[in-house]
């Protein structure tokens, strides 16, 4: 397996995007959309008040200037979306690898420590523990890695990273979550930025393996590939590119000038780039995955982090590195930090609009007052073009709808956070489970009170409201334009709301561990398969004979491995289910192996982990 040094442009691992990548095509369909809600606001302005009660007009009016305003930030930020490119690697530099856990399972962070391993690029690898695990210590003696526990917990993850820098001499150092394992390029690709010595911070996407998880969806596309493809390269090129605490290459030194990570808050990363930035220092994104972590695996882990980077940001708000106070900043690193944080104030101005739908379908007052033409020529065509330039700005990453339906999803928690932030709590570090299952059903309702909530009352006003059209009854009367906008209106809302509750209370998924797709040859019995999955625990594979649950079996195949050679394996299995095409003539198996030893665990880890990522991500 070979690496790069040569400088060379980084192709997008989201094959989903399409004509969206024209930069000509998005800016059109922006500037377009900004002038024509432009024009509807001054329309709005001069010809819509009448005799409507100034209590519906004027807060209607108010959100529409804020999603005109955050249009046009949007439109700023994402203008310029550039490739990265790598930047040839020149002379070594000494590189530290801290790989940080607490509670993580041995065999998640078994994997990191793999392809920590099959890095071409000379390093050493430090194995922070902030739980002082007798395991972590044997794991740490078993790769030969240096193992590092403090006497306390202060600061938690940060805190942990800061007493790692303290005791290493190295130039750069590669900071990895325990779940996020390194392909064998990962220092290749951005070590040769750090030949700039204003740079402090390399970070990369936020790539994962498991695409069961809560954050993917069924065409394979994850909740992270706007901003690791689009938002990442455009916050880069105005100055403004954000260290997310992993998966990054930092300077050490840069980090000591400035006083280390802050750790005044659940999240210090948003804080330590604005102070290395206000330092005169650099931080750049490179848009291509040097690393593969592990996503959020049910509803429960995916809010509490999102809860917990929403409380952090905000909390930002209230310290001497707000980025509108913040001396040291360019005007474009300003933009592109308030760019970030009014994601997280918009949930009460989308609460303020669920709210005032339902005002008027139960009052049956309109907050404007309009004529057919004048929907039709002004407010329709300004509506579709602001869904559309979200679609473009987004380069076709990010379709139509998908970003209510995530403001829906994260409604609560953010409502939460700017509670949190409004009060000073700053609430405490919690980590995230990777590892577990997804029961789906009830347990959604749960963690989705306020949108479960919202969606019932929205529901039983709009019953109310088209049984008051049929026959007079209960409501005050509303008929004509007002009646038909309003109802259709919350009647998509509630379809997205019902869309984003039934996707989780659907989903079922009991396997603990992701089973990697592969495309491998192999012998059960002495017959010729192809094994489609694959884990350290078990393997899928697809057969024209069959094999009933219970059998024993051996399978055998070969795996590639990291140094560029195949190792044959020949382990003991069971089948667990089997399931047949419609004419029986093949059959989906599924079988847990059994008595395999650690160097055989070993292998297929670092094949699952190390090896298949490589080759799907490099081609």
């Amino acid at each position: 397996m070979s690496t790069t040094t040569r400088t060379r442009a980084v192709a997008p691992t989201d094959h989903t995007a399409s004509r969206w990548d024209q930069p000509v095509l998005a800016r059109s369909v922006a500037s377009v959309a900004i002038l024509a809600t432009t024009g509807y606001l001054v329309w709005r302005f001069t010809s819509t008040r009448g005799a409507t009660p100034l209590w519906l007009f004027a807060p209607l009016l108010g959100i529409e200037i804020w999603t005109f305003a955050r249009l046009a930030l949007d439109a700023i930020v994402l203008w310029t979306v550039p490739p990265s490119e790598r930047a040839d690697i020149g002379s070594l530099q000494s590189v530290d690898i801290f790989v940080t856990t607490f509670h993580e399972p041995e065999h998640l962070v078994r994997a990191t420590l793999l392809g920590c391993r099959a890095l071409g690029y000379p390093h050493s690898t430090v194995l922070i523990d902030d739980a002082g695990r007798d395991e972590m210590v044997a794991l740490a003696e078993e790769f030969g890695v240096q193992y590092l526990h403090r006497n306390d917990t202060d600061g938690a993850r940060a805190g942990a990273l800061n007493h790692a820098l303290a005791q290493s001499e190295a130039d750069l150092v590669l900071v990895l979550e325990a779940d996020q394992v390194p392909l064998p390029d990962a220092l290749h690709a951005v070590t040769g930025y750090f030949h700039d010595p204003k740079i402090a911070v390399v970070q990369t996407p936020m790539e994962y393996l498991n695409h069961d998880s809560v954050l993917h969806s069924s065409d394979g596309r994850h909740e992270r590939g706007f901003a690791n493809e689009v938002l990442g390269p455009a916050r880069n090129h105005m100055g403004g590119a954000l260290w997310e605490g992993s998966a990054s290459l930092i300077r050490r030194v840069a980090f000591a000038t400035v006083g280390g990570i802050a750790t005044d808050s659940t999240t210090g990363e948003l804080q330590t780039t604005m102070r290395l930035q206000a330092a005169g220092w650099s931080t750049k994104y490179h848009a291509e995955p040097i690393v593969q972590g592990l996503a959020p695996h049910n509803l429960s882990a995916f809010l509490r982090q999102r809860e917990r980077w929403a409380r952090g940001h905000l909390g930002v708000l209230r310290t001497d590195d707000d980025p509108i106070r913040k001396r040291g900043l360019t005007v474009r690193q300003r933009v592109c930090f308030s760019h970030l944080l009014l994601d997280y104030l918009q949930a009460p101005i989308d609460l303020a609009l669920v709210t005032l739908l339902g005002i008027v379908l139960w009052t049956g007052e309109a907050p404007l007052n309009a004529s057919l033409v004048g929907i039709a020529t002004i407010w329709l065509p300004a509506f579709a073009l602001r869904s559309l330039a979200a679609v473009a700005l987004s380069r076709g990453r990010i379709g139509f709808g998908e970003t209510a339906a995530r403001r829906m999803l994260t409604l609560e928690i953010h409502l939460k956070a700017l509670g949190a932030a409004v009060s000073r709590r700053s609430g405490r570090f919690e980590p995230v489970a990777r590892t577990g299952v997804d029961e789906g059903g009830l347990d959604v309702i749960e963690h989705l009170r306020l949108l479960t909530a919202l969606t019932l009352v929205l529901e039983t006003i709009l019953a109310a409201r088209m049984l008051d059209a049929l026959i007079g009854w209960p409501l005050e009367s509303m008929r004509g334009l007002a009646l038909i906008a309003s109802s259709l209106t919350g009647a998509t809302v509630l379809w997205i709301a019902l869309q984003v509750l039934g996707v989780f209370v659907r989903r079922r998924q009991h396997r603990s561990q992701y089973r990697v797709d592969v495309d491998l040859g192999a012998y059960a019995n002495g017959r010729l398969v192809k094994i489609s999955d694959l884990t350290p625990d078990g393997a899928g594979f697809v057969s024209t004979e069959s094999f009933a649950p219970g059998t024993k079996l051996s399978l055998r195949f070969r795996l590639a491995d990291a140094s560029g050679g195949a190792t044959d394996l020949e382990l003991r299995a069971v089948v667990r289910n089997q399931l047949p095409n419609q004419t029986r003539s093949r059959f989906r198996i599924g079988c847990r192996f059994v008595g395999v030893s650690n160097d055989e665990r070993d292998l297929i880890t670092e094949f699952t982990s190390v090896v298949r990522p490589y080759q799907l991500l490099r081609g």
